[in-house]
């Protein structure tokens, strides 16, 4: 399948996850049940570093922060840049589940610290299962394209949906029914507003956001630089005001990926980036006046959506991409699996 296959394909995803998702979880689930961990934290690498952040941050926010949880890049762990609690779990995230940094992270956490281990893998019998206390493989999520795209935010629903479930939130399984939904609205509604869109005119691309929101804009980077080697960057949305701003033009594409809490004065900024001359485009559950728009109806202000509002940007690096005569299929030095 291609890079753009992969991304239409999500929703469809999202629904056998939905479907498996009681058997999926159901030894994970014991596992957290049987120990108490005094932290909960994430490791991934690239794409999945940016993954790691986000349910880092989404496990504190449904949590309540009653649970410590940090996230940290696969090398930071492997060789000995951060220190982890006895009684602490440490998820591994990796799509192939070969990634060394990531395998070598979860071994370092066993070995020097005693720290009980998760894999989350879309291979079954990977190497991340092996050296893991428990594992998930979403082994449906058969992804063959070197940019991570599904997989990226299959992962991302399946433990977002943990969580709830392990907090007893009351919306978990409504969550399940819905997230699916969404996906396919979302897809039309980018995929029909990037298609008349002139990529051309472009050449500098901008995310913002909070929290989860900057883990999807940071998220949002690793795709449109790999698939379309352009320049992007991401930063927090009032942060940008700070410096960064100098360098909007006519040729920047804006994406404000806003949460209710700050909503309106990421309005104002999206306002202040279009008179800078920028291209400005919010993405949320809300209409922003006097920018183009595009809205997730996601009834919740928690966050949930975080890795739904990756897909426009999934879109945005291979629209660019294409106009650029690039394959987004075969990346510049790029391989599926980052192995050493």
């Amino acid at each position: 399948m291609s890079t753009i296959d992969e991304i239409n394909a999500q929703p469809e995803k999202f629904e056998k996850l939905s479907e498996r998702y009681s058997d999926l979880s159901k030894d994970l689930m014991k596992f957290f049940k049987d120990n108490q961990f005094s932290e909960v934290n994430f490791v991934g690498c690239g794409t999945s570093y940016n993954l790691a952040m986000g349910l880092s941050h989404q496990f504190r926010r449904l949590g309540k922060e009653k649970i410590p949880s940090r996230f940290f890049s696969g090398s930071e762990v492997a060789f000995g840049l951060k220190k982890l609690k006895k009684d602490g779990v440490l998820i591994g995230l990796s799509r192939s589940g070969e990634s060394t940094e990531t395998v070598s992270a979860l071994e370092k956490a066993k070995k020097t610290f005693g720290v009980k281990t998760v894999g989350i893998t879309c291979e079954k019998d990977s190497s991340i299962t092996k050296v893991s206390d428990v594992s998930v493989a979403l082994d449906f999520v058969d992804e063959k394209s070197v940019v991570m795209t599904q997989s990226f935010t299959s992962m991302a629903f399946f433990v977002s949906a943990f969580i709830r479930h392990f907090f007893n939130v009351d919306s978990q399984h409504e969550y399940l029914q819905v997230i699916p939904q969404l996906a396919g609205k979302l897809l039309k509604n980018a995929s029909d507003f990037f298609d008349k869109f002139e990529f051309k005119e472009i050449s500098h691309f901008v995310f913002l956001g909070y929290d989860e929101y900057f883990a999807a804009s940071l998220e949002g980077v690793t795709k449109v630089t790999e698939t379309s080697l352009s320049e992007v960057e991401a930063y927090q949305t009032l942060e940008y005001r700070h410096g960064p701003k100098s360098k909007v033009t006519q040729r920047s594409l804006i994406c404000i990926l806003s949460n209710e809490v700050l909503h309106e004065e990421e309005a104002k900024v999206a306002i202040e980036l279009k008179g800078l001359g920028g291209n400005v485009i919010n993405i949320s559950k809300r209409e922003m006046k006097d920018v183009k728009n595009m809205v997730i109806p996601y009834d919740f202000d928690d966050f949930g959506d975080w890795f739904l509002r990756v897909i426009p940007l999934q879109i945005i690096g291979v629209k660019k991409a294409f106009e650029k005569g690039l394959n987004p299929d075969k990346p510049k030095n790029l391989t599926r699996v980052v192995k050493f």
